[in-house]
């Protein structure tokens, strides 16, 4: 019936002073990983109804993510949604903290009550004049986000709210649920109505259309941007290299004059964009002056950095009408991500990797199955990998800083993707996925020496270079540390078999191995270094140099193969 405190200026992000038991009294604190919350929600408020209009373009976008809040406002609008903040004003929406940015952010919530009745007459600034709503009140009297809200607003109207497509999808849903109804015995509503209000809510949506579309700052196209283009020394939509400057052009045309064309760019995931102005003056590698094509510089970003840019246009009449490319902009964007060159050539090469390692039998040296990653030094001189780094993530390059290590050639070195530094020095921070990923690995000119992409893996098989250093990658019997041309057919061993200490120096023993066993140690080349018949727990390692063995114990039920380090 429409409550009586709804918009009294309390729990809209209003002023309410600096005292926080002010705020506990309308406001709700649902969840936090912060020391203390209401401090950000306290500012927020500050800044929005406290600082003078000329100065909140610069203030605002600091504490609020301006854009999410236009399209949020613009939403709850374009729907006549009347459980919302612009008709209730201190009810049904949330406001989340933004760790990455320290930006507050609105949310809808319990959206469930469109239009009705009573809000399809809703002009596209309902209760703007009301200073108890400051996200109206104070943002949509400046003119730029006015101007944003308003193509927010078109791009809805135009998109969300199209009769072609919304027809289509509720014969979708329709299709999807009416047997359901038809057959339910204990619902509100007859069949026939559930039929018929579908009609009614597609008429309803266009009433809706057609109400804010009457509107004249509503109803105007704004300026067209066509063909937006990044160009590089390698192309156009070439990603660039490191430290190269980008050039973005775009065709802008408008019958009422273009009055500027922006290029908003960011090289953050999240956060504030950068505006920069584009011209037609042709030196902006925007060919001739005075020929539509507007063209401006992103700066260099350094390796691995993602860059996110959209296209604004002002229109030169009264308002100064914007127009977006892509229309969704700020959470649609074009994007491109700076280059890691690749290595001319590469001898240290990732052989092998397992990312479902359930075997029983292939452990680290905290006797846990891990997945792993092998390399293999497929030339012929010793490669010194200081300097060299794996990662999962091309945008983190330094993510896993391989110990001062020089591979031999023909050695095999093994990368415990665990997670667990705690365990050795050979232990990655970062795990394999089993449903996929790419790991690469960087060298000490901050190049790709070598990378390989997977999908969906199998449990307890490799994906592993075939043939061995060179081949193309397979999923296949894993080969742990040693040759993939000879798949293992390695079966566990029943009994609890542990090899200790691991790392070792002179001595190892080994505890539930069979007397009668045979042990087999193979250096990191895959050749048969030792082979040891078990008639004790306790073996002689003297003759063996410092690296890296794989122990495979052979018993009458099967074979283990076990990772070892000799110091």
């Amino acid at each position: 019936g429409g409550g009586p405190q709804w918009g009294d200026g309390t729990a809209a992000l209003n002023w309410l002073g600096s005292d926080q038991a002010e705020y506990e009294q309308y406001y709700t604190l649902k969840s936090t990983t912060q020391v203390d919350p209401w401090s950000n929600l306290i500012q927020t408020c500050d800044v929005l109804n406290n600082t003078p209009a000329s100065e909140l373009p610069a203030a605002l976008p600091e504490v609020l993510d301006i854009d999410r809040t236009l399209w949020f406002l613009a939403c709850e609008n374009a729907f006549g949604d009347d459980d919302s903040y612009i008709f209730k004003g201190k009810m049904d929406y949330y406001v989340y903290w933004e760790i990455e940015t320290g930006r507050l952010v609105p949310l809808e919530y319990d959206g469930n009550s469109i239009l009705v009745e009573e809000s399809m007459n809703w002009g596209p600034f309902y209760n703007a004049n009301n200073v108890n709503y400051p996200l109206l009140n104070k943002m949509l009297a400046v003119g730029e986000w006015r101007q944003r809200y308003l193509a927010h607003l078109r791009t809805i109207l135009n998109n969300a709210m199209d009769a072609d497509l919304n027809a289509q999808l509720f014969d979708q849903y329709i299709d999807l649920i009416q047997e359901e109804v038809q057959a339910d015995d204990k619902k509100l509503y007859s069949y026939s109505e559930f039929i018929s209000n579908s009609a009614e809510l597609e008429e309803l949506i266009q009433d809706r259309k057609t109400t804010l579309y009457a509107n004249s700052e509503v109803n105007t196209t704004g300026a067209l941007i066509e063909n937006v283009v990044m160009s590089t020394n390698g192309g156009e939509w070439v990603n660039p290299v490191a430290d190269e400057q980008v050039s973005i052009t775009t065709s802008v045309t408008s019958p009422d004059g273009v009055q500027f064309v922006y290029m908003w760019y960011s090289n953050q995931w999240v956060g504030n964009f950068t505006k920069i102005q584009m011209f037609d003056d042709g030196s902006h590698d925007d060919g001739a002056a005075g020929d539509n094509i507007y063209g401006a510089y992103i700066p260099g970003q350094t390796l691995g950095t993602t860059v996110r840019f959209y296209i604004e246009a002002r229109e030169n009449n009264t308002a100064h009408t914007a127009t977006f490319v892509p229309e969704g902009a700020e959470h649609d964007v074009y994007v491109y991500t700076v280059a890691v060159p690749w290595a001319a050539d590469t001898d240290v090469v990732i052989n092998e990797v397992m990312a479902m390692n359930n075997t029983g039998f292939i452990t680290d040296e905290a006797s846990e199955e891990e997945d792993w990653i092998e390399l293999f030094n497929r030339g012929s001189e010793p490669v010194d990998l200081s300097g060299y780094y794996l990662t999962d993530n091309t945008g983190n390059l330094d993510k896993w800083e391989f110990p001062d290590y020089t591979i031999q050639p023909g050695e095999y070195l093994i990368v415990w993707a665990d997670e667990d530094s705690t365990q050795g020095i050979w232990h990655a921070n970062f795990k394999l996925s089993s449903s996929g990923e790419s790991i690469s690995l960087i060298n000490d000119n901050t190049e790709i020496a070598d990378g390989v992409s997977f999908g969906d893996q199998e449990e307890n098989m490799g994906f592993a270079r075939v043939p061995n250093g060179t081949g193309p990658f397979a999923i296949q019997g894993q080969t742990f540390a040693s040759n993939n041309d000879f798949v293992s057919i390695d079966e566990p061993v029943s009994d609890d078999v542990h090899l200790y200490p691991n790392p070792a120096n002179e001595e190892l023993y080994i505890t539930g191995a069979l007397q009668g066993s045979m042990i087999e140690i193979y250096n990191s080349a895959g050749a048969l270094a030792s082979q040891i018949p078990v008639s004790g727990i306790q073996f002689d390692l003297s003759g063996l140099s410092a690296g890296y063995y794989v122990v495979r114990i052979m018993t009458q039920e099967g074979m283990r193969t076990v990772p070892l380090m000799k110091n």
